[in-house]
């Protein structure tokens, strides 16, 4: 499968926009200098504000002492537990004074395929695991050695005697604290021809397996931590060595058998299709704790999504809990995206990251750090938004360094919680990315360095090509070692892993040159005057500052009239106070778009000069020209039965679309060749679009692939100016001439053999229900899974088989893992069945990948009612939306019927800005509830009701009321019972400026209707939409099509999207000569539109 960074079919990507943070969603950089983080967030009441500015958390990172050269050990005191005596754990901490250079060594070994799972050191040994072939010095042939390989980061060579030998994936390496065992876990079987199933002990000389050393899994091992006298496992498996145990395991790290006493089963898998695992495991230096990272509900039987904590001395979970993925899940679909973890040096605090689903603060491409101490409730230090997702963590004392797809990193001066709507994605894939954000972000590509104590970016930016990421990642006493798919970072060749040497660090120069403006990695305005300002010092009097602009696409540099380029110059700086030991310097400078790099270096008076240059990376973006967009039509997703095919799309641009390029990839990162072959090197063909220089034409591209199986395509377009599609589109296939998707179908409660409906199926309520059938494909199965819900109470089956209200609703899998069978003779059965309409499906997917069409599902309709009683009908005196509700409070009204008799009205109130739920106490929770409103009648077949509600909070609160019958049966439907409220008093309407374009009565000569201006609010702004009707009264889709029908709005560009003020700017398709009339309406964060939205008449020529 390929990893993604988009939200899956299905799977809600954002809620609504939010503007104020409640306190259980997070707690984030607040001033409250010298409070502790913990108990500063449990004083916090209500809403925090996000007009905080301070970023300071004292005490959050205790400070360090260090001497150059030497590196820092923490020595550990034993603690005391049953058994043999514990021996006591020493750690060493990376003591690092500084941030690592931003250009790795080039005299390593290189590996240059394949991806990096984990990276281990002993001494001066490294330790690479991953799915690549094998590994070469410099220079030098790859010497062929699969899954995992070493070499001497002292000599850069090749460790030529460590080789073990693998009949699978190894996923993890660690090191017993010693450095004496080294142990590994993943999918292999067999290792160094001995039966090791997925864990085994090696000889870290060798690579030989440790025959001694027995732990036989049943399911794949992902994670591993090492103490002295534990191996602590984590993983898919259910059993290690017979014994029961689910996703978490300890062992003795001499024999393998099972710690008996370390029994905490992980349950609950809402991994993406319900997995159950473990991300990362990771002990604090001082050996007490194990942090747990994994996509499930529970470990030991307790709630602790995410993340949890375990005391390895008692070997019992420990009351530490956040609620943040709980209270936010329900925003992406339900589903667990927590990839990385690490812990401070000081063991303070550790960070989480999160990746592959959707830029979706604060749990989706997200870096989180939370306290170590605590216990229930326990809020984020800070939460830092990257817009994509983040693989890797690995925390120092000078900074909190991430790893990923990510492009964009907050700046120092960004918002507070984040940067951005948090239901607008900013990331690759979705609109303009951050250069929507302006100088709330500064670009990182796929590598970067938070500041441990606010989470916002500090300036370090080596950059990498990873095609997926960089998911491997550990910071030492010498350094930071880096791994991904990609074979470039800082700028080096390095192959797939980088190691950023502290020994490289240029020491401190008497004569020296720092670049403060702009910041590294800021995106300035292009073609607009900008100063490049610094400080430079020497003894004997700065004489001169010299400046190289270098733009880093064409390799040219500025000339000294700023506006030619050519193949080398510097630019003389103006001095603050020539001949001063230290001055200010600047240049102001205008650049077009692109990307560039900026050096300065310092000149003294007595020829000395700086031995090393500053350097910045910087970037300039034009809204005056946008990039074009791309879109794949055709094939569809999923099955094509044959390798030769055409693929087709359109482009579209503001200026014209010159060019499109296009990519074919597998999902092991293999890429199409022009030979018509595959290999692992990136990439691209380029042709033109069937109307050349066109704002909107289409293209089609004629290809055969030498392979079946799952490949993606990739199309970008480039516009007139050779601006490439930010994001491109990509479009995944199965390519089988002979593949099928798999059939299904259902044998009982009722016959239904797909595609033909069966009709609905009525039950009595309380009992269980039975559902059962068959499920066949011409290769063999994968797996069989079930989708139930109540959609009258809202129960819902998750992806772990949890039922209830407050579960998101998923397929949950009924057949075995791994199924590998022809067919398969499935059943599920309930719990007792409440009363309501149960929406059943089931599918069943091959071990190609293929699952069964839309079409094909089989479906049932089955009505859990009390035979002779009706469902009673409830219905709100007032639907729709009002936005002008200026208290806390609602009045709600309406009335309810029943044939037998109308019990109560159950009402909801959601604040749909936090997810969170009006509790009957009156408090706000994740977890769904209803406030019983007072009946006028109970009993009566007919009744009215009402219900008078203080708020808690602010916010925008959607509505929805049910009757309940005597019998206890609940309304069937909410039709004509749903309303929302926009609750913000004081918050004022949105408004379009007077700068609106065009003004009632203009002419378009061109066919197209081109709609300028600025939108403002008191808040924020996060639309703004267009509609046009043509002289027939029929509104115009954004495709251009007219009809009859309720006009749709159409949303326009916005520049700074979130942000007070911001400008906008639409351009219809081309459309016939006629009258229209348009409407414009801004849309602030809230929701809230602008009353009346303004309309004016216009002609096309």
């Amino acid at each position: 499968m390929f990893d993604g960074d988009r939200p899956e079919s299905g799977e809600a990507q954002g809620g609504e926009a939010v503007s104020s943070l409640t306190v259980s969603s997070a707690c984030r950089r607040v001033d409250t200098a010298g409070a502790d983080p913990v108990a500063r967030c449990g004083r916090l009441q209500g809403v925090v504000s996000m007009r905080v500015r301070s970023r300071v958390i004292a005490g959050l990172v205790a400070g360090a002492v260090v001497l150059i050269g030497q590196p820092v050990i923490a020595a550990v005191s034993a603690w005391q537990a049953a058994g043999p005596a514990v021996k006591a754990l020493v750690v060493e901490v990376p003591g690092h004074s500084g941030l690592v250079p931003g250009t790795p060594r080039s005299d390593v070994p290189r590996i240059t395929d394949g991806e990096i799972a984990d990276i281990e050191v002993i001494g001066n040994r490294v330790f690479i695991a991953g799915s690549f072939t094998g590994i070469a010095n410099v220079g030098q042939t790859a010497l062929a050695q699969r899954w995992l390989a070493s070499y001497n980061i002292d000599t850069g060579k090749v460790d030529t005697g460590f080789r073990p030998t693998f009949d699978g994936a190894v996923d993890a390496v660690e090191a017993s604290p010693d450095g004496s065992a080294l142990y590994v876990t993943g999918m292999f079987n067999t290792v160094g021809g001995l039966t090791k199933r997925k864990i085994a002990r090696l000889n870290p000389v060798t690579g030989a397996p440790v025959a001694g050393f027995t732990a036989q899994s049943n399911g794949r091992g992902t994670a591993l931590a090492v103490t002295n006298n534990a191996v602590y496992v984590g993983g898919q498996f259910t059993k290690v060595n017979s014994t029961n145990r689910a996703g978490l395991a300890a062992l003795n790290p001499t024999t393998g058998a099972v710690d008996g006493g370390f029994d905490l089963p992980l349950s609950g898998g809402i991994g993406v299709g319900g997995m159950l695992t473990v991300q990362q495991l990771k002990l604090t230096h001082d050996g007490g704790k194990l942090m747990v990272v994994h996509t499930g509900r529970q470990i030991a039987g307790q709630d602790r999504y995410g993340v949890g904590l375990i005391d390895t001395a008692t070997k019992a979970l420990l009351p530490w809990r956040t609620r943040l993925w709980e209270d936010n899940l329900s925003f992406v679909g339900g589903i667990q995206r927590a990839f990385g973890g690490d812990i401070a040096p000081d063991d303070s605090y550790f960070v989480v990251t999160s990746g592959s689903g959707g830029d979706r603060p604060p749990i989706n491409d997200t870096a989180m750090a939370f306290p170590v101490a605590g216990g229930d409730h326990v809020e984020p230090i800070w939460i830092s938004r990257h817009f994509d997702s983040i693989y890797s963590v690995a925390v120092t004392e000078a900074a909190v360094y991430v790893g990923g797809h990510f492009s964009w990193q907050e700046s120092p001066t960004a918002n507070v919680p984040w940067p951005g709507l948090d239901n607008v994605g900013y990331g690759t894939g979705q609109g303009l990315g951050g250069y929507g954000l302006g100088d709330q972000v500064v670009r990182r590509d796929h590598l970067g360095a938070l500041d441990p104590a606010t989470g916002t970016a500090l300036e370090w930016n080596p950059g990498s090509t990873s095609y997926e990421g960089e998911k491997a990642m550990l910071a030492t006493p010498r350094g930071l070692f880096v791994g991904g798919d990609g074979n470039t970072k800082g700028g080096l060749p390095v192959g797939r892993v980088g190691f950023f040497d502290l020994g490289r660090v240029p020491a401190p120069s008497a004569v020296d040159t720092t670049i403060d403006t702009p910041i590294e990695g800021r995106v300035k305005p292009a073609n607009g005057s900008f100063r490049i300002e610094g400080q430079a010092t020497a003894p004997s009097g700065v004489n001169k500052v010299q400046i190289e602009i270098q733009n880093r696409g064409s390799r040219k540099y500025l000339q000294d009239d700023l506006v030619t380029w050519g193949s080398s110059n510097s630019i003389l700086a103006t001095l603050t106070s020539p001949n001063a030991t230290s001055t200010m310097w600047s240049l102001a400078v205008a650049l077009p778009v692109g990307e560039y790099q900026i050096q300065a270096k310092t000149f003294g008076r007595s020829g000395e000069a700086d031995a090393t240059k500053a350097v910045k990376k910087i970037e300039t973006f034009s809204f005056d020209d946008l990039p074009p967009a791309t879109k794949i039509d055709l094939p569809a997703s999923g099955l094509i039965a044959t390798k030769s095919f055409v693929a087709t799309g359109t482009a579209t641009d503001d200026k014209g679309v010159n060019a499109l390029t296009y990519s074919f990839r597998t999902p092991d990162n293999h890429y199409l060749q022009d030979d018509g072959t595959v290999a692992a090197v990136y990439n691209t063909f380029r042709t033109e679009p069937d109307v050349v220089g066109a704002v909107s034409t289409t293209w089609q591209v004629e290809v055969t692939l030498p392979t079946e199986g799952e490949w993606r395509m990739t199309a970008t377009a480039v516009d007139s100016a050779g601006q490439s599609d930010l994001k491109g589109e990509n479009r995944d296939w199965i390519i089988s001439e002979n593949g099928v998707a798999p059939t299904v179908a259902i044998t009982a409660p009722a016959t239904m053999t797909p595609p033909t409906a069966a009709a609905p199926v009525t039950v009595a309520p309380g009992s269980p229900i039975t559902f059962s059938g068959t499920a066949s494909d011409d290769g063999t199965l994968k797996s069989v899974e079930i989708y139930l819900r109540n959609t009258t109470t809202r129960e819902s089956l998750a992806a772990d088989g949890t039922w209830g209200a407050d579960a998101v609703a998923a397929y949950h899998r009924v057949s075995p893992t791994n199924l590998n069978a022809g067919s398969y003779n499935w059943s599920f059965t309930t719990v007792p069945l409440t009363p309501g309409i149960y929406d059943f499906r089931v599918r069943a997917t091959d071990n190609l990948g293929l699952t069964t069409t839309t079409a094909n599902l089989g479906k049932l309709s089955v009505t859990a009612q009390v035979p002779g009683d009706a469902f009673p009908d409830g219905k709100l005196n007032v639907t729709g939306t009002d936005q002008n509700i200026e208290k806390l409070h609602l009045d709600l009204a309406g009335t309810a019927t029943d044939d037998k008799g109308v019990q109560g009205v159950r009402v909801a109130l959601r604040d749909l800005d936090t997810g969170r739920y009006v509790q009957p106490n009156g408090a706000m929770a994740a977890s769904f509830a209803t406030v019983n409103a007072t009946v006028a009648s109970p009993g009566a077949k007919s009744t009215t009701f009402t219900l008078s509600i203080d708020l808690p909070t602010k916010g925008e609160y959607s509505v929805e009321a049910w009757a309940v019958d005597t019998a206890g049966q609940q309304d069937g439907s909410t039709s004509g019972a749903t309303a929302k409220y926009l609750v913000y008093p004081g918050d004022l309407d949105p408004r379009l400026e007077p700068s609106l374009s065009p003004q009632n009565g203009a002419v378009f000569a061109d066919s197209r209707i081109v709609v300028t201006g600025r939108a403002v609010d008191d808040i924020g702004m996060l639309k703004v939409e267009v509609q046009i009707v043509n002289g027939a009264g029929q509104g115009m889709t954004s495709s251009g099509v007219f009809g009859a029908g309720s006009a749709p709005w159409i949303s326009t560009f916005l520049t700074s999207p979130g942000s007070p003020g911001s400008n906008f700017a639409y351009t219809s398709p081309v459309v016939p000569a006629g009258a229209y009339t348009v409407s414009v309406r801004a849309v602030d964060n809230y929701g809230q539109l602008q009353q009346p939205p303004a309309t004016m008449s216009v002609t096309v020529s």
